[in-house]
């Protein structure tokens, strides 16, 4: 459903001219036709009116379009046909009648090919422009990205060179929606920036709209929720401007798209009822079939599945018949999901069975596809056959003519040398072949002994470290907890023993105090076992925790996190947690560091790990015999566990750097 968004905001921008005072315009122009004087004027206005009334009443668009283009034959006035063809193209396109849209550019765009031709002004190369750009416009819509991406870059360059700045604002921005169609949206978000500020210096407040609308679509699928929240105030700013802006309708659509991604649930159907609201006397509209999407995923959200299902109905029953393959199969199946929550299974058996057939029919189509470039193929190759087969024939008919008897001997003593020395070939070859098999085998026999030692080494060096953790928490819990416990026991015996007369609230207090204490550190313990944060709340959350709680007033510890967690499974994390935890805890027991900056990124399936600390450093070459105390080598043991890469960087008095890389495909 992404790309009909999208869609729908590209239209917007083919017409080429804003709404702001649209309907005076509209007015303007028909009062000026009642009183037009000249056949080449009325041609003019009948054309400017074509694109007035497009996306706004059809039958006057296509009335307007078709005038021009009879009157303009009729005096053969070359710029009418050409404006007059694209601007009714550019009305076929309102209404998605890609084909006819396609005609009319096509026939627009040759008769503007002849104007330029007489005379290359900057107003007729602007009708050129709008021609061709917006075919590509129209391929676009079918797919054909190779012709759309080819007629963009054949007109943006040219625009450029004459300074039609709107032109390229609107064709940047246009550029930034089919990037963010492609899912390419770093180039998308590069595109929407550059078009941004050229709309900011030379747009009009509806031009700004457009713009604003079409970008806070593409951070939605790009989850940049904040930074569409600022760019719909942008559009919100503007359309405060324009009384009754044809943009009222997608703002608040927009903006309950935004509220639905943020949870904000009765925020977002208040948004989408202000939407539904300014497109309700227009059954027939495009919009409403997104808006009934819209309210359809965020009852689903909500668990009111009932809801849900009617404005999936909505959808799917839409009076167009622009629902693909795809879009069937999802709804069939929400459907199916809905009925079977409303404890009505019958149903949802009889969608799951349309969601089988859709599916099917999607198959079948692609099937059909690869049966055409089957068929393709082999008459391809049927064709090389006969061509073959006719050659092998004359070549037959050649040597027939030309065999002699001495000729036949000569063969015979050539195949016989021939024979002898594939036989001899191909003995050598067999005992190589032998050789290397070998050879190969005992080379896999000692790679593999290698892996398993490898492993063994990992594994003995994570007993070990379990070994020594058990070790820790055995002293943590004897010296520590332990001791606490035995203080109060003899706080307590002794209060017992002596038996004050009045209630002994100082000693209870200590008691008291010695409890809290003791409970602390279990809570402490806990957590270095197994941090419950992580577990409930993931990496981030259980790292600022532990951060947050390694910070005093000697130590500050900063935690710097990109990215997620999602996707990272529980032991992954566990282990990355404990490495981090160790680098902290060796930054302020060994190197005295009063600031340790913590950072974790994760770009795709890369993770990088930086710990770094102002502490008191030490000679690399030291770092073998520090490697125990510091703890070193279980370090590596994890991050060998995880398949990455530990490097470590630090001099005397100037501070230690520790850097890990990590694949998650590797692990």
């Amino acid at each position: 459903m992404r790309l009909k968004v999208f869609v729908f905001f590209l239209l917007l921008s083919i017409t080429g001219m804003s709404q702001t005072g649209r309907e005076a315009r509209i007015d303007s122009l028909e009062n000026a036709l009642k009183i037009a004087a000249h056949d080449t004027t009325r041609v003019n206005i009948l054309s400017e009116l074509t694109r007035s009334y497009g996306g706004i009443d059809s039958l006057k668009c296509f009335e307007n379009g078709f005038k021009a283009i009879a009157l303009s034959k009729k005096i053969y006035y070359l710029k009418g046909m050409a404006d007059a063809n694209i601007n009714l193209a550019g009305g076929y396109l309102d209404y998605f009648d890609v084909e006819n849209a396609k005609k009319y550019f096509v026939i627009g765009n040759n008769f503007a090919d002849k104007l330029i031709a007489k005379d290359s002004s900057a107003q007729h190369m602007k009708i050129w422009l709008r021609g061709n750009y917006n075919l590509g416009v129209a391929y676009g819509y079918e797919g054909n990205l190779e012709k759309e991406i080819e007629l963009a870059a054949k007109t943006i360059p040219i625009a450029q060179q004459m300074g039609d700045k709107m032109f390229v604002a609107n064709g940047n921005t246009n550029l930034g929606i089919k990037y963010a169609n492609l899912s390419l949206y770093d180039k998308a978000y590069e595109m929407f920036t550059i078009s941004q500020k050229q709309f900011k210096e030379i747009g009009t407040p509806e031009d700004i709209l457009y713009h604003s609308l079409a970008f806070a679509t593409s951070l939605a699928q790009m989850d940049s929720l904040d930074r569409m929240k600022s760019v719909l105030d942008i559009a919100k700013t503007n359309l405060d401007k324009i009384p009754n802006s044809f943009y009222k309708g997608p703002y608040f659509g927009e903006l309950g798209l935004y509220y639905g991604r943020s949870g904000e649930f009765k925020n977002a159907l208040k948004a989408l009822d202000r939407s539904y609201a300014f497109y309700k006397d227009h059954q027939s509209n495009y919009y409403l079939k997104l808006l009934y999407q819209r309210y359809a995923d965020i009852y689903d959200k909500m668990g009111d599945f009932k809801k849900a299902k009617e404005y999936t109905l909505k959808h799917i029953n839409f009076t167009d018949d622009e629902h693909s393959i795809s879009d069937k199969v999802g709804s069939y199946y929400k459907l199916a999901k809905y009925e079977a929550g409303l404890n009505r299974f019958q149903q949802a058996y009889d969608y799951l069975k349309d969601y089988v057939i859709a599916l099917d029919s999607a198959r079948v189509g692609e099937l059909g596809n690869d049966m055409q470039q089957l068929e393709m193929e082999y008459k391809t190759a049927t064709k090389e056959k006969e061509i073959l087969k006719l050659e092998n024939e004359k070549n037959e008919t050649a040597l027939a003519l030309e065999k002699k008897k001495s000729q036949n001997y000569m063969l015979w003593a050539i195949a016989s040398v021939l024979v002898l020395l594939l036989f001899i070939g191909y003995y050598g070859y067999n005992s190589q072949l032998r050789k290397a098999r070998k050879k190969e085998h005992q080379q896999e026999t000692e790679v593999s002994l290698l892996k398993q030692e490898q492993q063994n080494q990992v594994f003995s060096a994570l007993i070990e470290g379990q070994e020594n953790e058990r070790k820790r928490l055995a002293i943590d819990l004897h010296d520590g907890l332990g001791g606490r416990l035995s203080g109060i026991s003899l706080n307590l015996s002794k209060l017992d023993k002596d038996e004050p007369k009045e209630y002994p609230k100082t000693q209870l207090k200590k008691v008291m105090k010695d409890l809290d204490d003791s409970l602390s550190e279990l809570r402490t313990i806990a957590r270095n076992l197994m941090p419950e944060t992580l577990v409930k709340f993931g990496l981030k959350a259980a790292l600022k925790d532990y951060c947050s709680s390694r910070t005093g007033n000697d130590t500050k510890v900063t935690l710097q996190f990109y990215g997620t967690e999602k996707g990272i499974n529980l032991n992954q994390q566990v282990t990355m947690y404990r490495i981090m935890q160790e680098l902290i805890n060796n930054a302020i027991k060994h190197a005295k560091a009063s600031e340790i900056l913590v950072q974790f990124m994760r770009d795709g399936n890369k993770v990088d790990i930086t710990v770094e600390d102002n502490g008191i450093g030490f000679k690399e070459e030291t770092l073998v015999d520090k490697a125990d105390g510091m703890g070193i080598s279980n370090l590596r043991t994890r991050v060998a566990y995880l398949k990455g890469d530990l490097e470590i960087h630090s001099e005397e008095n100037e501070g230690t750097t520790v850097n890990i890389q990590i694949t998650l495909d590797a692990t």
